[in-house]
C-alpha cells in the first residue's frame, strides 16, 4: 500500500469531520473522491481496521472506531461453517497451552476426576461411550484452568465436536484403547504438574486423532473410486 493512499484517507476523514461511528462513504464512491484506485483503497482500509481505526461489516459498510460489541463476533458464531479440517488446527493450537495451565492450577478434586475419566474411556465398548467420557475429559481439563474465558472456548469446541460430520468416531477397541492410554499419559503428566510434558502428551493425542481422520476419509474416498 502506498502511503499517500492512507494518508489521503486520513486527510478526507479530518476535512469532513468525521468521528468514531460514522460511515464512510461506499468504496467506489470514496475511490473517486481520493483519486485511487478500488485495490488501493482496500489496503488502506485494510491497515486502518487492523490497528482498530475502522470496522468493516458485511453489507454494512466501514465505520470509524473500534467495532461496537453488538456487532462483534460470538464464540457461537464459530460453528458455522466450520470444517473437521478446521475444528482439528484449533484443537492443536488451543489444546496443548490448555493444559499446559491446567497442569498448573488443577486441584487434587480435578486429578480424580480426569483419571476417573482416563479409566472410563479405557473401559468403553461402544463409540458413545467413548464420545461421553472424551468430551468430560477434555472439558474437565479447561475446567481445571479456572480461567472462565478457556472453559466458555472449551465448551464451544465441545459442542462442535458433537455434529455429525465433524465427530471423531471411534469403530475400533484398539482404537479406543489407543486413545485411552493416551489419556492417561497426560493425567500422569498434571499429576507430576509437568506442564510441559502434559502438553506435548495432548499435542501427540490430537495428531493421532488428526491422523486417523485423515486415513479413514482417504479409506472411504479409496472405496468410492
Amino acid at each position: 500500500m502506498e502511503k499517500p493512499v492512507l494518508d489521503a484517507l486520513l486527510d478526507y476523514i479530518a476535512q469532513h469531520r468525521l468521528k468514531d461511528g460514522d460511515a464512510l462513504p461506499p468504496e467506489r464512491t470514496l475511490a473517486e473522491e481520493l483519486g485511487v484506485s478500488r485495490r488501493e483503497l482496500r489496503s488502506a482500509l485494510a491497515s486502518m481496521e487492523a490497528s482498530g481505526r475502522v470496522w468493516r461489516g458485511v453489507g454494512r459498510g466501514t465505520y470509524l472506531g473500534a467495532r461496537p460489541l453488538k456487532f462483534a463476533p460470538t464464540l457461537r458464531g464459530l460453528r458455522v461453517g466450520t470444517s473437521p479440517a478446521d475444528i482439528a488446527e484449533m484443537r492443536l493450537l488451543f489444546e496443548p497451552a490448555l493444559v499446559a495451565l491446567a497442569a498448573t492450577k488443577a486441584s487434587g478434586d480435578d486429578l480424580q476426576e480426569l483419571e476417573k475419566c482416563a479409566r472410563k474411556n479405557a473401559a468403553a465398548k461402544t463409540d458413545d461411550e467413548w464420545q461421553q467420557w472424551d468430551h468430560r475429559f477434555h472439558l474437565l481439563i479447561g475446567q481445571a484452568t479456572r480461567n472462565p474465558a478457556l472453559i466458555a472456548l472449551m465448551e464451544v469446541i465441545n459442542g462442535m465436536r458433537v455434529k455429525p460430520e465433524v465427530r471423531e468416531k471411534t469403530a475400533a477397541q484398539e482404537t479406543r484403547q489407543y486413545f485411552a492410554q493416551q489419556h492417561q499419559e497426560i493425567v500422569n503428566a498434571l499429576k507430576a504438574r509437568d506442564a510441559e510434558a502434559a502438553a506435548r502428551y495432548m499435542r501427540e493425542h490430537l495428531l493421532s486423532v488428526q491422523w486417523r481422520a485423515s486415513a479413514k476419509v482417504d479409506e472411504v474416498v479409496a472405496r468410492q473410486i
